[in-house]
């Protein structure tokens, strides 16, 4: 899930939950007598009488919160979907088999050869399947890294041995270089 829809999400639930609080609160507070001087019921006697008259009153109140129950289900399962591969095919021809790759073999291999570069202190990678096959691969590099060297090896022998475990000359890898946080306060280098 990208930052921007975590954002998104952060902002809205906090707006929701606020509103909700507030109103929760007003509600209590209303219904305690602490905006007169009595104790009174929050919804007026014409209301609940109308409620309680009205046979499909309560069967509407049931389809919109099957609808809000609906919708709190497609967002949950919207933020489980991710757009990282669990296995990439790598069948020509299926007379001659099945043959698969997991991801997590391939992210790994890439990983461990870019922290074995001089100057790299950490590498994660991600193979990633929004509107094609992506391999995303993040370099934390020590402050006394080359970054052109680091930058043409990686270019050279990682990116070039992905493409081949793959066997997709034109894989595109997004590489991403950066100072280790440990060190630079987090500081990006792109």
């Amino acid at each position: 899930m990208s930052s921007r829809v975590n954002g998104v999400n952060r902002t809205v639930l906090t707006l929701l939950g606020a509103a909700l609080l507030v109103a929760g609160g007003l509600g209590l507070a209303y219904s305690f007598g602490a905006f007169g001087g009595r104790e009174r019921p929050l919804l007026p006697q014409g209301m609940r009488d109308f409620a309680q008259d009205q046979a499909w009153f309560w069967w509407a109140v049931a389809v919109v919160c099957l609808l809000i129950a609906l919708l709190g289900l497609r967002w949950l399962l919207a933020q489980l979907h991710t757009d990282r591969v669990g296995r990439v095919d790598l069948t020509s021809d299926d007379r001659d088999g099945l043959t698969t790759l997991h991801a997590g073999a391939l992210t790994e291999a890439v990983e461990s050869e870019t922290e074995q570069l001089r100057g790299v202190v950490g590498a994660s990678a991600h193979l990633r399947d929004r509107r094609g096959r992506r391999l995303a691969l993040n370099v934390d590099l020590a402050e006394y890294a080359d970054i052109a060297e680091v930058r043409q090896s990686v270019e050279d022998r990682v990116v070039a041995h992905a493409r081949q475990a793959v066997d997709d000359p034109d894989l595109p890898v997004d590489v991403e270089l950066r100072l280790s946080a440990s060190r630079s306060g987090g500081r990006g280098l792109r």
